[in-house]
């Protein structure tokens, strides 16, 4: 141990003679409680520091190494020093490891156990075992030891098996390899790595699981030429998504701008560069930026670029309208770009044409312009945060893109999707979805659409254990959330029971409870037919016979 933090002195009858302090932090925390107790037991304050030579104790939560020295048969003096945080990182990183990893000092004193050597010794958390000698805590030969073997030669030992014995395990076999710790050339201790039949087999499971991830996923996926999503990727067969997929498609291969409206998550990026890739310009670039991460200083030297001295440290630079020349810039968050900011968008696409700031050279803008908003852009235009000339230069095309909660049987095909692209990023076999998990996805609102989705299942593929993603596997937000609303048809059947026929009020009555429905399930057919207990199609039919759009 080095430099100490602080100090008991201890005289013969275990009293405590003198506390001496060298970190003023700890003084100050508690000296106070400690000072009036000179000459009383040491055991008052710290019980186990007598019992071991040295070890590690907890104070509040300050924990501490301490070593203990004898300078006459009657005074001890017990160093203290604070252990840092890099410490216990490195401590809690060792815990990780699936092999049992021991360290001794130079003379055998073990000064660190990971759990797994505890599991594999079958020692008790109960037992304490850090400060004692190895020969206190395994039965076994100097000469069949590894780390002994290690001190001997002074270089590592590697791979050799060890037969020992503890009081708690009995005779205990294992594949131990040995490491010196040197420091200016002398060895001040070393470690020890040591694996049992059970680590070696779960080992080789981690391994073989692995190499066939690492295999099919490197079959799986060639290198490709082109970056980017194309339409393929979008994934779903709901109508709504397949409407805006169909008018994407047919709008891609025309030079139009198009505005994109969805909320944040829904996947405006993927359509924008599906359009992109389908398009006459899909060999030229896609340009991206985010108009909601800038200010508006920043986005407008961003999009124009600048001209040298224009102001303090410029430099002649070509902005984001000439990086994408003859191919698409992509708006995202355009509402939340500044009315002036707005102006000067709208004078480029009106002309033509745009000046870098402080230059006095007018460049083409020979770019199409893909936008996205994610809140209603009529509404943002009545409320003044849009100008109402950019809107309506900027959406030749409009194209919805509905929200999760909207299209909900594109849950399952979704989450297959996702698991097959990233399960063997996990280096996990993922058998299957618990019914119950998608229970709770078809009952969540889903704020943050498909995206919070993925964030979801990546959650869940780290967290679980087995081959199954089960409900323990979910953040506890979705399952507090997700619990099933009751749902309650009005008592009051507005519908007059004393001027019609029977015929007539049982028609109104059922269209008034389907109409209920469908909004309590925000218009997902199959939910509603599921809760109604009758089939997509009978649904279907009684939404024509009814005259019900949805």
């Amino acid at each position: 141990m080095g430099l100490f933090d602080f100090a008991f002195v201890i005289e013969e009858m275990r009293e405590i003679k003198e506390i001496v302090w060298n970190n003023p932090l700890l003084k100050e925390k508690y000296d106070s409680g400690w000072s009036f107790k000179k000459g009383s037991q040491i055991s008052d304050i710290l019980s186990d520091v007598l019992l071991n030579e040295r070890g590690e104790i907890t104070l509040d939560s300050d924990v501490c190494l301490y070593e203990r020295f004898s300078l006459s048969p009657a005074i001890i003096v017990s160093l203290f020093s604070l252990k840092n945080e890099k410490s216990i990182f490195f401590e809690q990183a060792l815990e990780l490891f699936s092999e049992g990893i021991q360290i001794y000092d130079k003379k055998g004193y073990m000064l660190y156990c990971n759990r797994e050597s505890r599991r594999i010794s079958a020692i008790p958390d109960s037992m304490e075992i850090i400060g004692k000698h190895m020969l206190e805590v395994w039965n076994v030969r100097e000469e069949k030891s590894a780390t002994f073997s290690c001190f001997k030669k002074g270089a590592p030992v590697k791979n050799i098996v060890d037969t020992f014995s503890t009081s708690s395990a009995g005779e205990v076999t294992t594949i131990n390899s040995a490491y010196p710790i040197s420091q200016n050339g002398e060895i001040k201790g070393a470690v020890l790595f040591e694996r049992d039949i059970v680590t070696i087999q779960k080992r080789k499971n981690e391994l073989e699981t692995s190499l066939k991830a690492l295999t099919e996923y490197t079959a799986a996926h060639p290198p490709a030429k082109l970056l980017g999503y194309t339409f393929e990727h979008i994934i779903g067969n709901s109508a709504p998504l397949r409407s805006a997929v169909k008018l994407a498609r047919k709008f891609a291969s025309l030079n139009l701008h198009i505005l994109l409206i969805g909320e944040t998550g829904t996947g405006k990026e993927m359509f924008a560069q599906s359009i992109h890739s389908e398009s006459d310009c899909s060999e030229k670039k896609f340009i991206a930026i985010n108009c909601a991460a800038l200010p508006d200083t920043l986005i407008e030297s961003t999009l124009f670029g600048t001209a040298k001295g224009a102001f303090t440290g410029s430099e002649n630079k070509a902005g984001l309208f000439e990086e994408a020349n003859g191919g698409t810039l992509f708006l995202d968050e355009l509402n939340s770009m500044s009315l002036a900011m707005q102006s000067k968008i709208l004078r480029v696409i009106q002309e033509g044409r745009f000046r870098r700031i402080g230059g006095d050279k007018d460049f083409i803008a020979n770019v199409r312009v893909i936008s996205a908003c994610n809140e209603d852009p009529y509404l943002l235009v009545e409320k003044g945060k849009m100008r109402r000339d950019l809107f309506y230069r900027l959406s030749s095309v409009q194209i919805q893109i509905p929200p999760l909660r909207e299209r909900l049987d594109d849950i399952e095909p979704l989450i297959e999707r996702y698991i097959h692209l990233k399960k063997y990023q996990f280096a996990k076999a993922i058998d299957y979805v618990d019914p119950e998990v998608l229970k709770l996805f078809y009952s969540y609102q889903w704020p943050g659409n498909v995206r919070e989705l993925f964030h979801v299942l990546d959650y869940a593929m780290n967290v679980m254990e087995g081959g199954v993603i089960d409900i323990s596997c979910l953040p506890s937000y979705i399952i507090e959330k997700s619990a099933s609303k009751p749902f309650a048809v009005s008592s009051e059947p507005d519908i007059d029971v004393f001027h019609s026929k029977l015929e007539n009020i049982i028609g109104d009555y059922e269209a008034k409870l389907l109409k209920q429905v469908l909004e309590h399930y925000g218009n997902n057919i199959s939910h509603a037919a599921k809760s109604l207990g009758i089939s997509r199609q009978s649904l279907y039919y009684r939404l024509r016979k009814y005259g019900i759009v949805v």
